[in-house]
């Protein structure tokens, strides 16, 4: 009963985060197709690691309690086949939804830091307009 619970928990859980309705800054073309394309083609697949580097980089951010961990996100050809991988199991997803489940599949809870004290600049510079 209680693995069913916590099984149902989960589910809940995982329909809520993919009702969210969240901006992800992209490739023009960040479906799975485009990514099999780059196969062969090792400055393109660099660029797609780059941003997805950004991108866990940015989850970590948001969500200091669950990181990515140094050291944990694959790098080079590891990434490359985790995402070749995806994308022929998941044709028509993006590189973007392969980017968020391997996040979530790496990602851990941490435990609270005790703050620094830093000097940041009292005020920040105006946002562009």
């Amino acid at each position: 009963m209680k693995l069913a619970i916590a099984m149902l928990a989960c589910a809940l859980t995982s329909a809520t985060a993919l009702a969210q309705q969240v901006s992800v800054y992209a490739f023009e073309d960040p479906s799975c197709a485009a990514w099999v394309k780059t196969a062969g083609n090792r400055a393109l697949r660099a660029q797609y690691e780059f941003w997805i580097r950004g991108f866990v980089s940015g989850h970590n951010y948001a969500s200091p309690s669950r990181q990515v961990v140094f050291g944990d996100l694959p790098a080079g050809e590891a990434l490359y086949d985790y995402l070749d991988k995806y994308c022929t199991a998941e044709p028509q997803a993006t590189f973007v939804a392969g980017a968020i489940t391997l996040t979530e599949q790496l990602r851990k809870p941490v435990a609270a830091a005790k703050p620094k004290a830093a000097s940041a600049p009292k005020k920040a510079p105006a946002a562009p307009k």
